[in-house]
């Protein structure tokens, strides 16, 4: 046989080896409930679009709020009523937020958050995870979750299973207890995309000489990048480029910030010149988030209209 028949040969061997050969099956093994330790910022990347759905079908969520024992109170709006989830809950450690939330896992199956006094002593729920890294996550105040482990518990992904979910979605960061240094100056990139309520078009209908008119609300795109620079005595700076109304526009903005000792960050905005605060084109509304030294997860309002809440990212810069 000459070298290249061998060749040939060694070839034709090697693949039918290659085909013949049943492929592994490969799969995340080893997870259990010490994966998930430490403290957690959680934002429910959905809340945007819920809200929209929920205004262009006419329903509305619950109304009511959740104490440290996960008991549900007050009136319940619309068809839809929502247990209270990972975000805007009175039990988090940083207080009811819309879209974002922080809570404690113990490693044991508990999640604490914070009692009506401040106190991060109350159990608001409890977790397993699975082998396979899959876990189940259930609140007090009915709120269940299907969740799925990744990088060693750092990142977790959550979709809300109960009916008053939604079928919401989002994820739990594992954060540092310290923070920021407050004193020290920081600079975060940060984005954001979403919709805001734009001009409700109205529709009338006449029936046996009885006109009845209603009002459909219409959503327009909005999103944005930019830069926020701490001072770390109190004072921000933001510039950014915000898309909305068809375009792009440069806004600047600055004011004061607070962060919390539970890790939230929040803007107070001062008053831009010749403008109204929140009106397209100038600057939010609301900018809330929850930071560490890294990163961070961010809420952000840009209009008057308190449902159209937006997430995005902190980027530490």
């Amino acid at each position: 046989m000459t070298p290249t028949q061998k060749t040939i040969a060694f070839a034709a061997g090697l693949i039918l080896c290659v085909l013949g050969t049943p492929r592994n099956s490969f799969a995340i093994t080893g997870c259990n409930n010490a994966y998930l330790f430490g403290y957690y910022n959680a934002q429910v990347s959905s809340t945007n679009f819920t809200n929209v759905l929920n205004a262009v079908n006419g329903t509305s969520t619950s109304t009511g709020t959740t104490t440290g024992s996960g008991t549900t109170t007050g009136a319940t709006t619309g068809s839809t009523s929502a247990a209270t989830g990972l975000g805007n809950n009175p039990g988090s450690l940083s207080g009811a937020t819309p879209g974002i939330g922080r809570y404690f896992f113990d490693g044991n199956g508990n999640i604490i958050g914070a009692m009506s006094g401040g106190s991060a002593s109350a159990t608001l729920g409890t977790y397993s995870v699975n082998n396979d890294c899959s876990a189940k996550l259930t609140l007090n105040s009915g709120a269940t979750f299907y969740a799925i482990v990744a990088q060693t518990g750092q990142t977790v992904l959550f979709v809300e299973s109960d009916t008053a979910g939604g079928g919401a979605v989002g994820e739990l960061d594992r954060s540092t207890n310290a923070c920021i240094d407050t004193q020290s100056p920081q600079s975060f990139a940060f984005s954001y995309f979403g919709a805001q309520q734009a001009a409700a078009s109205t529709t009338g209908t006449t029936t046996g000489g009885t006109t009845t008119t209603g009002s459909t609300p219409s959503f327009q795109a909005v999103s944005g990048i930019g830069a926020l620079s701490l001072n770390g005595n109190g004072n921000f700076t933001m510039t950014e480029w915000l898309y909305a109304g068809g375009s792009v526009k440069p806004v600047s903005a600055s004011g004061t910030y607070a962060i919390g000792s539970d890790c939230s960050l929040q803007l107070t905005f001062a008053a831009p010149t010749g403008a109204t605060t929140g009106s397209t084109g100038t600057q939010p509304v609301v900018f809330r988030g929850l930071v560490n030294g890294t990163s961070g997860l961010l809420i952000v309002q840009n209009d008057q209209v308190t449902t159209d809440i937006v997430p995005g990212l902190l980027v530490s810069q």
